[in-house]
């Protein structure tokens, strides 16, 4: 079943007259569009995607299913006539709550007036479950991020900047066929290794220093996410203690991953460990959400969550600890939920690597 089929079934099951699609994660998946200007609507039978003159040729390649409308004036009045053709004259219209500006929900209104009601859709939990396709993107994606680290490591050393080697790293996942980096890369070395989204700075890489890299590639608009945490030389007794308390609990998370577990469950369980070694009160972030086609996606593992594992979502795997303004690591995999556990997306090797100064 593709993305149009998909919210199809959903409009028929939860009973919408249509559904307005305007956010770009949400027009490539549903659609298929990658350009910067569009606005779909979907019924339960139909399709229609309206751009201006300078997407159209590209949606009508891009968006199968859909009747592709250049609009001349503004999308209302494209929209109305869409209306017009198919008699829907009233009804609740989606929309995507989360995505949509104020200034165009009132313009929405004014356009339709008196006769439609509207409720917020969350289409990201259409998107949890991963197609096939997907997942081929997803690994390549993954793939590419394990390549550019594998060589990073081989050029890191004492003296260069965080953002020296971020450089080197968002540079060799563009050579491999990333279109562009999944978030800001995070560098965080010596001191700065206690923040967990401390992204690359000048700050200089010193021996001894633990240096955690959080970062991704693009592949065909799918991300991938991997952390790895490296030391600058021999280890200390701390850095080998913190290390394995670390790997210990992500380990356990992996292991634990099936279909049925609850996000709730799948923290507790790497929580647990960590507060079993000592260090419950320094991991204080969620251990891992959905990734796609936007870096944050459902499902999520947290002591908050409502999600619970399907076969084929993709969830990371990412405790840490952190001892605020002195030292911190995270160990992060993304894997994909299977019928009787998961399969690992990123395949650098989790051992702790001390480079040679």
């Amino acid at each position: 079943m593709n993305g149009l089929q998909r919210l199809q079934a959903h409009l028929q099951e939860q009973q919408l007259n249509g559904m307005i699609i305007m956010s770009p994660i949400n027009l490539h998946y549903f659609a298929g569009f990658t350009g910067t200007t569009a606005f779909a609507f979907v019924t339960e039978n139909t399709a229609h995607i309206i751009t201006d003159f300078r997407y159209t040729e590209q949606a009508t390649q891009q968006c199968e299913g859909y009747t592709v409308i250049q609009y001349e004036t503004n999308v209302w009045d494209s929209l109305i006539d869409i209306l017009n053709e198919y008699h829907i004259h009233g009804g609740v219209i989606g929309i995507e709550g989360k995505d949509m500006p104020v200034d165009t929900y009132e313009l929405l209104c004014d356009a339709l007036d008196e006769h439609f009601d509207f409720t917020s859709i969350n289409l990201q939990e259409l998107r949890a479950v991963k197609r096939p396709d997907e997942l081929v993107l997803m690994r390549k994606a993954a793939n590419i991020a394990d390549e550019a680290f594998r060589v990073l490591l081989t050029k890191l050393t004492p003296g260069m900047s965080e953002n020296e080697a971020r450089i080197i790293l968002e540079s060799e996942m563009l050579m491999r066929g990333s279109t562009e980096p999944s978030f800001a890369t995070i560098v965080a070395s010596g001191h700065r290794s206690s923040m967990p989204h401390g992204v690359a700075s000048d700050k200089i890489i010193e021996a001894g220093d633990f240096v955690t890299f959080d970062f991704g590639a693009v592949y065909g608009g799918y991300h991938s996410d991997m952390t790895r945490t490296v030391v600058m030389g021999p280890a200390s007794d701390l850095q080998n203690k913190l290390y394995d308390i670390v790997l210990r609990a992500q380990l356990k998370g992996v292991e634990a991953v099936r279909p049925g577990l609850s996000g709730v469950d799948l923290d507790k369980i790497c929580r647990d460990s960590i507060a079993a070694d000592g260090y419950g009160d320094c991991f204080n972030h969620g251990l891992g959400h959905g990734v796609g086609l936007d870096i944050h996606e459902l499902p999520v593992a947290s002591p908050k969550s409502d999600s619970v594992l399907e076969e084929n979502m993709i969830i990371t795997v990412e405790p840490g600890v952190y001892i605020s303004g002195e030292i911190g690591l995270r160990i992060e995999d993304s894997v994909v939920v299977t019928a009787d556990g998961c399969e690992i997306l990123t395949h650098t090797p989790k051992e702790l690597v001390e480079i040679s100064i």
